[in-house]
């Protein structure tokens, strides 16, 4: 038995404040998805920023796994409006 267990590394959810594990990350972010109708009538998903508030678009309509699209859309987000990288 170690005397210094190390348990796995966490990273604070920037939406929620919860230290999640690393190897969870983008599940967790997945959570905060809503999911909405695009304007095409397709299955899309949005997100609310705790600094910017809810966006005004939907990512991922039409897309074989939409959420993806929009997990991506959050990473976007939070490197250029709040210089965020560690995602």
């Amino acid at each position: 038995m170690s005397l210094f267990r190390r348990g796995p590394k966490l990273h604070q959810c920037f939406f929620c404040s919860e230290a999640i594990p690393e190897t969870e990350k983008y599940e967790h972010y997945r959570s905060h998805l809503i999911e909405v109708t695009d304007n095409n009538g397709q299955r899309a998903f949005t997100f609310e920023c705790p600094v910017c508030g809810l966006m005004d678009e939907a990512w991922g309509g039409g897309r074989p796994v939409p959420e993806s699209n929009a997990v991506s859309a959050m990473q976007v987000h939070l490197m250029q409006r709040h210089s965020i990288m560690d995602f």
